[in-house]
C-alpha cells in the first residue's frame, strides 16, 4: 500500500472541489484531488449541458473562479460560452456552454494550478487523531493508498468523510425524505424556429396529452426544455424520480435505470407529437443520476435566511 503526504486533500472533483483545489493550488499548496468517476464536474458531468444557473443570480455574474472559467470559454474562437436568457419564466439569465471544451478547461486549470488529480479513486475512510483527519484512506484499480493531508476539504457531495469523521448531520426533511434524483438528455436535430414557436414554455398541453395517454410519467406534467448551446439542440432536463436515497448506491443505480426509460419514452414522445422535433434524435443521456440532496452536515455556523 502506497501513502503519499500533501498539504491539502480535496475530496470530490465536482464544481465545488474544483473551485477549492485550484484555489490551494494557486496559493503554492501541494493538493491531491480525489475523484470516484472519470471526469470533473460533479453534477455538470453527470447532466451534460447542464445550464450555471446561480451564475447571475440578480443578472450580475458571482465572479471568482466561475466568472474565469466563463471568460475563458466566451473568449475561444468560435466562443465556447455565452450568458443567454432562460426559455423557462421561472429562471433568470444563465451561462450556456460547450460541454466537453467546458470540462477540457476545468481539466487544463487544475494542471495550471499544480493539483494532483487522481481520477477513478475513491475515498474510503478517515484515519482519526482526536478530533483531526490524520489520513484517509483511499483505493483505485491498483489497490488501496493512503494521503495524509495538513488539512481534507470534503466536496464529496455526500459528505462522506465528514461523516464517518464524526461531523453530524440530519438527512433531508423533517419525514427524512430527500429532493427527487435528475436524469438528463438532449435532443440533437430540432427545429427550434417551429420547437420555440410553442408559447408555453412548459409544453403542458403537451405533458398531459403524454400522461393521459400513458406514454409519459405521470410526474412528467411539465417538460423543462431548453435551447442547447448549439443550434438545434434542446436541452430536456424533465425527468426526475422521487423517493430516492441518495446515499444508497443500489437505488441510485435502480433510479439510473428508472430514469433512462422515462427518458427514452419521452425523446419518443416528443418525435411523434411536439413540432420541430421531428427529425431529432436523443443524445447526452446521463450516465447516472443527478443527485440534489442527501447528508445535511452540522457547521459551526447555521445560515437561517433571517
Amino acid at each position: 500500500e502506497t501513502e503519499m503526504n500533501t498539504d491539502v486533500l480535496v475530496v470530490g472533483g465536482g464544481t465545488a472541489g474544483f473551485g477549492a483545489a485550484v484555489a490551494a493550488g494557486r496559493k503554492g499548496l501541494r493538493v491531491v484531488l480525489v475523484e470516484a468517476t472519470s471526469k470533473v464536474g460533479g453534477v455538470m458531468a453527470f447532466c451534460p449541458g447542464m445550464p450555471w444557473g446561480g451564475g447571475y443570480p440578480v443578472d450580475r455574474i458571482i465572479g471568482g473562479l466561475l466568472e474565469e472559467l466563463t471568460q475563458r470559454l466566451e473568449r475561444m474562437d468560435p466562443p465556447a460560452a455565452e450568458k443567454r436568457t432562460c426559455t423557462l419564466e421561472n429562471f433568470g439569465p444563465e451561462i450556456i456552454y460547450d460541454h466537453d471544451i467546458a470540462t477540457l478547461t476545468m481539466f487544463e486549470m487544475l494542471e495550471e494550478a499544480g493539483v494532483e488529480l487522481r481520477l477513478n479513486a475513491t475515498a474510503l475512510a478517515p484515519e482519526m487523531s482526536g478530533n483531526r483527519i490524520a489520513a484517509v484512506r483511499c483505493v483505485n484499480r491498483n489497490g488501496p493508498f493512503t494521503v495524509r493531508p495538513r488539512i481534507v476539504i470534503d466536496c464529496s457531495g455526500d459528505g462522506d468523510i465528514s461523516a464517518k469523521s464524526g461531523v453530524p448531520y440530519t438527512l433531508g426533511d423533517e419525514q427524512g425524505s430527500m429532493m427527487g434524483v435528475t436524469i438528463s438528455f438532449h435532443m440533437v436535430g430540432v427545429d427550434w424556429d417551429r420547437a420555440c414557436a410553442e408559447p408555453d414554455p412548459y409544453f403542458t398541453k403537451y405533458a398531459a396529452q403524454g400522461v393521459a395517454e400513458d406514454r409519459l410519467h405521470p410526474d412528467l406534467a411539465q417538460l423543462y426544455l431548453m435551447k442547447g448551446f448549439h443550434k438545434g439542440t434542446v436541452f430536456c432536463n424533465s425527468v426526475h424520480v422521487r423517493g430516492v436515497n441518495g446515499i444508497d448506491p443500489d437505488a441510485v443505480a435502480r433510479a439510473t435505470q428508472e430514469g433512462r426509460r422515462r427518458c427514452h419514452q419521452l425523446a419518443q414522445f416528443l418525435r411523434a407529437e411536439v413540432p420541430g422535433f421531428e427529425q431529432a434524435h436523443m443524445a447526452m443521456l446521463s450516465p447516472t443520476v443527478g443527485v440534489r440532496e442527501t447528508r445535511k452536515l452540522e457547521g459551526v455556523y447555521r445560515v437561517t435566511g433571517e
